[in-house]
């Protein structure tokens, strides 16, 4: 009898160990995916968007890897394989997290111009990459990453 029970806690351990592989790859995919909406983003949006004033997919990914212990190594890993907008919310969360990697960062893109699709509020444009530095360089940005998003 007692071999038959030992025989079946294999099984069970075999399914325990499968669910908890399974649990810690989903929460990989999870941030991997929250990577790739920053590194891969078509626009930039920081703040309230559109009539309900939501907050945009690329903002929500910051938020979720600015509160990740090495969020600001994942920031510095996608920064070269990054989007013009993705380089942008990478560098607002450069600038909040870290001084001294956001100063690297923006200093490799200091030449670097191209323009980038924006969305503040409910309008949409296409602004200039150097202008936008500036404003990050500034810390426009800043207050509406401290505050809750909606």
């Amino acid at each position: 009898m007692s071999e038959l029970c030992s025989l079946d806690r294999y099984p069970m351990r075999l399914i325990s160990l499968k669910i908890v592989g399974a649990i810690a790859l989903s929460l990989c995919a999870v941030s991997l995916a929250r990577g790739s909406d920053v590194q891969n983003a078509d626009k930039f949006a920081l703040g309230g968007i559109g009539v309900a004033g939501t907050i945009s997919k690329g903002e929500s990914a910051l938020r979720t890897i600015l509160d990740e212990p090495d969020g600001v190594t994942q920031l510095e890993k996608m920064l070269p394989h990054a989007t013009d907008a993705g380089r942008l919310y990478i560098l607002v969360g450069l600038r909040m997290r870290d001084r001294s990697a956001y100063k690297r960062a923006f200093d490799s893109y200091s030449k670097h111009d191209s323009t980038v699709e924006t969305v503040r509020g409910c309008m949409i444009s296409r602004e200039s990459f150097q202008a936008l530095m500036r404003e990050i360089d500034r810390g426009n940005f800043d207050v509406l990453l401290k505050q809750p998003p909606r």
